[in-house]
């Protein structure tokens, strides 16, 4: 029998107080705005990613039709925000590759790219309007919180909730690593920012445990880091088929590899390190420190 949260598990009774605050906050950043800017786009992003962490660990309570809907509603509010924040990445991806070299051909090359690939629109393109059913998504997303029921216990949400999470995670990171494929580190970055928003509430009681929030939002964000490069190399090996001066772009995506060689050795270490607890010792850890926090 499902029963309310907080009447056996009041875990999940917090973590829907957290995913509750976050479409409240993604509905005060769209309210009364016509177009939104860089800033809006991203927070509004993250918080997307936010829900769609909380409603993956919510699913494996109980609710899982419901949660597998919410995240396909989530997924596509994403999406309509995308192509917007895709511009502006790529611009901010070229403007830290620029920073990092020293040599003069770099960076002739590099703006030459800038110039030939970006659209000269893009600072306009960055702030798209409102899209209509944004607003809708997230106030049902926060009805279907505010009325969520669900079967299992904390003990059952540590060990199929966040335990399982955890496990499928720390694979798919030995995967990425064994691969070293772009599909294969994006499909762990993801989850590595699952891993983290879902673990935030609880921030507190985990700070001097044995699971550090801060390996995994460095790893996140180092992951970001290289999937940006991906994104920007796939951009301009298409790009360099239309444009008739090439040779910048041989040295733009020369410099890609250079640091994307050194951001995967990054990317291994790290993943070794925010995953270096068994699923069992993590689910101990856990337990551990929310009972002390309590």
């Amino acid at each position: 029998m499902s029963h309310r949260p907080g009447d056996a598990s009041p875990l999940m009774a917090r973590l829907i107080e957290a995913a509750r605050a976050q479409d409240e906050a993604a509905l005060a950043l769209l309210k009364d705005r016509a177009t939104l800017d860089p800033d809006r786009v991203h927070d509004l992003r993250v918080i997307v990613k936010r829900l769609r962490a909380l409603w993956r660990l919510a699913g494996t309570q109980g609710p899982r039709k419901l949660a597998d809907k919410q995240d396909k509603r989530l997924r596509a509010a994403a999406k309509s925000l995308a192509g917007a924040r895709d511009l502006q990445v790529m611009g901010e991806t070229l403007d830290a590759l620029r920073a990092a070299t020293r040599r003069d051909y770099e960076k002739e090359a590099l703006d030459r790219v800038r110039e030939l690939a970006l659209p000269d629109d893009a600072g306009d393109a960055v702030q798209p309007e409102k899209p209509a059913q944004l607003e809708q998504a997230f106030l049902d997303d926060l009805d279907r919180w505010t009325n969520l029921a669900v079967d299992g216990d904390d003990d059952t949400l540590i060990k199929k909730g966040f335990g399982r999470l955890y496990a499928n995670a720390r694979r798919l990171g030995h995967d990425a690593i064994a691969e070293d494929e772009p599909e294969a580190w994006h499909g762990f970055r993801k989850w590595v920012k699952y891993q983290l928003y879902q673990l935030e509430p609880f921030a507190g009681p985990l700070e001097n445990s044995d699971i550090s929030l801060k390996d995994f939002k460095k790893l996140g964000k180092k992951l970001g880091d290289l999937h940006d490069l991906h994104v920007l190399d796939d951009f301009l090996r298409q790009a360099k088929k239309k444009a008739d001066d090439k040779e910048p772009f041989g040295h733009v995506r020369q410099l890609i590899g250079r640091r994307e060689s050194a951001l995967v050795s990054d990317c291994e270490k790290r993943t070794r390190n925010a995953f270096g607890l068994k699923p069992k010792a993590f689910r101990k850890a856990l337990r551990q420190a929310l009972d002390a926090g309590a």
